[in-house]
């Protein structure tokens, strides 16, 4: 199921690419958003690196400059409009003037950075929510992380996900802030225009060749390309700072079925779901998720 672009939706002003605050979404808003004060320092640091002339991911410097990128926040641990922001972002990307764009959400910048293991944690639950709250009822019938297929999808959207973090060292790549910043990448993103084909190994090789002068250590392991052998998207979206390989089980867990509605009694529906959850986690879910753990030049620099 595509996103339903019919419904009437606010588009951004027609301005120039440097004015990224016309491509602020918030829940259903796109431009004329209140911004928080740390934001404007948050996307300053975010572009200053992507326009680097020796930034490895390129796809990244060609959106920024050509004013491909739409952009959102978090404040705090207050997450509540992201999937409605997420909606909003899906339904302009299925439409055809929108559909090489990229997001990245800004969240907060902590005080003091947290570890590497809770910004884990922090990304997977979020993408994890993201997913319960899909409209999309296509989304019941995704595969698992293990299937090599696989890529999180949004609103009828597939996206690859990258996150990038202050608790990055070496891997100067997915450090683009004092805070974290998710960057969703539509699969339209990384198809040729004129082709219609996925770019290629080459553009692959360029990028990971420039990794290895960014970095201060090697391109990692697990980056792969969509569609080889072998190859899983989870394990790309959050790497190590170093090159240990991704956990075997994926943190991710595919629904059930569609999320009830919210007219449902929360006990009943929480009650119900906590059983679920419980199946999933336990011996129900093991046989599936043992084997969850285990593309393109588009995200082998993040």
């Amino acid at each position: 199921m595509q996103p339903d672009s019919s419904d009437v939706l606010a588009k951004p002003r027609q301005t120039g690419a440097s004015d990224w605050r016309s491509r602020v979404i918030r829940a259903d808003q796109v431009g004329d958003v209140a911004l928080p004060p740390w934001l404007a320092d948050s996307y300053a640091t975010l572009r200053g690196h992507v326009m680097h002339p020796e930034y490895p991911c390129f796809f990244g410097t060609i959106a920024e400059r050509r004013g491909e990128m739409f952009y959102a926040f978090v404040e705090g641990a207050d997450d509540r409009t992201l999937p409605e922001t997420m909606r909003t972002f899906t339904r302009l990307a299925a439409q055809p003037e929108f559909r090489r764009h990229n997001i990245a959400v800004f969240y907060t910048p902590d005080p003091t950075p947290r570890t590497h293991e809770a910004y884990h944690d922090l990304f997977w639950q979020t993408l994890q929510d993201l997913h319960e709250r899909d409209p999309d009822p296509a989304a019941d019938e995704q595969p698992p992380p293990s299937d090599e297929d696989w890529e999180f999808s949004y609103g009828g959207i597939q996206m690859f996900v990258v996150c990038a973090c202050p608790s990055f060292d070496r891997r100067r790549s997915r450090s683009l802030g004092p805070g974290m910043v998710l960057l969703f990448q539509p699969r339209a993103v990384f198809v040729d225009t004129i082709t219609n084909k996925v770019i290629g190994r080459q553009a692959r090789e360029q990028v990971r060749e420039r990794l290895r002068k960014w970095d201060a250590v090697a391109p990692h392991p697990d980056l792969g390309f969509y569609g080889d052998p072998g190859n899983l998207e989870w394990k790309q979206y959050f790497l190590s700072d170093g090159n240990e390989p991704a956990a075997e089980r994926c943190p991710f867990l595919k629904r059930l079925r569609r999320r009830i509605d919210d007219a449902e009694p929360a006990g009943e529906r929480d009650g119900e779901r906590g059983g679920e959850r419980g199946g999933e986690r336990g011996g129900g879910r093991g046989g599936e998720r043992g084997g969850e753990r285990g593309g393109a030049a588009r995200r082998d620099g993040g």
